[in-house]
């Protein structure tokens, strides 16, 4: 640990804060994102593309934001990706093409480091022992963020396209003079440029980013074929799919805020994970199933929470173990690498998805990421045995 004075304790309820905020805007947008993009006559094939920009350039950028935030601190990448952000949701809220709406990801993507810098900002402040329910704080202000931002996107959404682009704009601008003004930085004694960094421990981070992987592989078919589902099935609105999410997000913030500490402490990352994939597996297994008539049964909401639950236990409880196996200089790096995981798999995830829904049913797409949930759980179960 460093022998530099911590930072005051409100710094981490800042950028814990700072990360709602823009979760927020993300999530008012990202639901909204497939209707937009039918109308401009996007197939599920290139929307699935469309969802998938924004990851690829996560994918390619993330682990170089790490790396910057290492060597010159969190505080100026946060504030560049909220810049971003800000610039990204200008340009959907006044989109008339598929072009466009893909010029809006590209430009959120390749500023967009603020949840893994955020991580590293928490890992930075915390113990080996509480960086996982670092982590579950992170995740449940993701949360709660997609709470907000859903319902947020369906009431604008009803005033036309432009105003949920505008509103995110302007709740991110806020949120970055806010960030600007009082959020200190976290990386004291950083090295100097030139000085070599030591190497990841890739042995021992890559089984938990494996399951990572996976497991947010299976959850993006929820970014492409649920809204799609939602309205062929049930005749949905755009608002009414971003209510879905926000009881999702309910969930999953319950999860990652209140229970993913006493989780761990009883049953380890390693089980954590097992019993998520788990539930997440079977949560997919229980959407197509449910809601046969035209409104959606309990059961349809069972399932949400279950996706919830299982994704909620089981992306914070590897991306901590990850952290945790990494030492305190490499933090931004390897939760770098983590984000760029989960980006991957949100690239290969929507268009996978996208495909299967065309070429067979969204039945056909949940049931495979049920199958991809399982395989997250034999990697859990065999993988993360070892220390």
């Amino acid at each position: 640990m460093s022998s530099t004075p911590p930072l005051p304790r409100s710094a981490i309820p800042i950028v814990v804060a700072t990360v709602f905020v823009d979760v927020i805007g993300f999530g008012m947008v990202l639901p909204l994102l497939p209707s937009y993009a039918a109308k401009f006559g996007g197939s599920p094939a290139a929307i699935g593309l469309l969802v998938a920009a924004y990851s690829a350039i996560q994918f390619v950028l993330a682990p170089l934001w790490g790396r910057v935030s290492d060597r010159f601190g969190r505080r100026p990448v946060l504030l560049f990706g909220l810049a971003g952000s800000v610039a990204s949701y200008l340009v959907f809220a006044w989109a008339s093409s598929l072009s466009l709406l893909l010029l809006s990801r590209v430009l959120d993507g390749g500023s967009g480091a603020t949840v893994n810098v955020a991580q590293a900002y928490l890992a930075d402040e915390t113990t080996p022992e509480k960086r996982t329910k670092a982590m579950g704080i992170i995740g449940a202000a993701f949360g709660l963020g997609f709470i907000v931002g859903p319902i947020l996107g369906g009431i604008t959404s009803s005033f036309g396209n432009a105003l949920p682009g505008l509103v995110a704009a302007a709740i991110t601008l806020v949120n970055l003079i806010v960030a600007w003004r009082i959020l200190p930085e976290s990386v004291r004694g950083t090295p100097k440029p030139g000085v070599p960094l030591i190497p990841l421990p890739w042995a021992r981070i890559a089984p938990p980013i494996a399951v990572l992987f996976l497991a947010t592989l299976a959850f993006s078919v929820m970014y492409v074929v649920f809204p799609l589902f939602g309205e062929a099935r049930f005749g949905a609105t755009r608002s009414t799919v971003s209510y879905w999410f926000a009881f999702i997000g309910l969930v999953t913030a319950i999860v990652q805020g209140g229970l993913l500490g006493r989780l761990v402490t009883r049953l380890g990352e390693a089980g954590v994970a097992r019993a998520g994939t788990l539930v997440l597996g079977l949560g997919f297994v229980l959407v197509p199933i449910a809601g046969t008539s035209t409104t959606p049964d309990a059961l349809f909401f069972v399932a949400l929470a279950l996706l919830g639950t299982g994704f909620g236990m089981a992306g914070p409880a590897m991306i901590g173990l990850a952290s945790r196996r990494a030492a305190a200089t490499i933090q931004g790096r390897t939760l770098g690498i983590t984000q760029s995981a989960s980006s991957l798999a949100r690239i290969v995830g929507p268009i996978v998805a996208g495909a299967v829904m065309q070429a067979a049913s969204a039945e056909r797409a949940f049931q495979a990421s049920a199958l991809m949930a399982v395989a997250a759980f034999i990697v859990a179960a065999v993988a993360l045995q070892r220390k």
